[in-house]
Parts: C-alpha cells; structure tokens; sequence
C-alpha cells in the first residue's frame, strides 16, 4: 500500500464520499479538542450498520484514510498489516468535496512527530499513515 497522508480539514466541514471499485476505506480522524481517534468505514453495505456510502469530517479534525483490508488495529492500538495484495485489482478511490471549495492556503500536511506527541495512543496508526520527516 502507498503511504497516504494525514491533513486537518479546514474550518468548514468535509464530506468524504465517492467510494469507487473494489476495496473499502477507513477514514480515520484525530481529535485535538478531546485527544479522541475515530475510524469510520465507507462502503456500499447499507444493510447493517458497520459501512456508510458517505461521511462529513467535523471542522478543524485531523484525517487520513485507508483500505480496510491492508491493515487491522488491536485492543491495544498495534497494526496488523496484512499480506500485500495485488494493486491492479485492489485499491479505492476516495474523493473529498469541499465545501466552501478548497483553498491551498488552508491546507496544512500533518507531521508525523507532532501527531504522535497529541496522539500518543495512535502512534502505530499515525506513523502507518504518515512519512518519517
């Protein structure tokens, strides 16, 4: 899997949606505010309630995403990667609408030290998500 990136959605809220192809996506977001670490799953599963086709970011949230099948997070926070998978016919492709539109100057990319220093709970799901510095 290629590294995604970790960046704090702005002051107005986020929708997450157009999950597309083959795989499910976790969108997992970093609470400042309360220290809290929330994972939701995007999916097209509507029947039960572990999957939702879409999900608004709050404002001011620190997020990133991943495929749900690469990795599996433990009771005591460590990452269990999975075997690698074919990338030609395993990915997702997620967009994000902002709104109001995005604007670079709000755009901030997230440093794995800092995050791990607010967050040291998720340490092994932030340095998963993140490029050393």
């Amino acid at each position: 899997m290629e590294k995604l990136c970790i960046v704090q959605s702005s002051n107005e809220e986020l929708l997450v949606s157009d999950l597309k192809y083959s795989s499910l996506c976790v969108v997992v977001e970093l609470n400042d505010k309360d220290g809290g670490v929330k994972l939701t799953c995007l999916g097209p599963d509507l029947v039960g309630d572990t999957q939702q086709p879409q999900y608004t970011v709050p404002p001011n949230v620190w997020f990133g995403a991943f495929p749900t099948k690469d990795i599996s997070i433990s009771t005591d926070g460590t990452l269990l990667k999975s075997a690698p998978r074919d990338a030609e016919s395993h990915y997702s492709l997620v967009g994000c609408t902002c709104a109001p539109a995005f604007q670079f100057q709000d755009f901030e990319l997230a440093k794995r030290s800092e995050l791990v220093s607010r967050f040291p709970s998720s340490e092994h799901l932030i340095s998963f998500l993140t490029f050393p510095e």
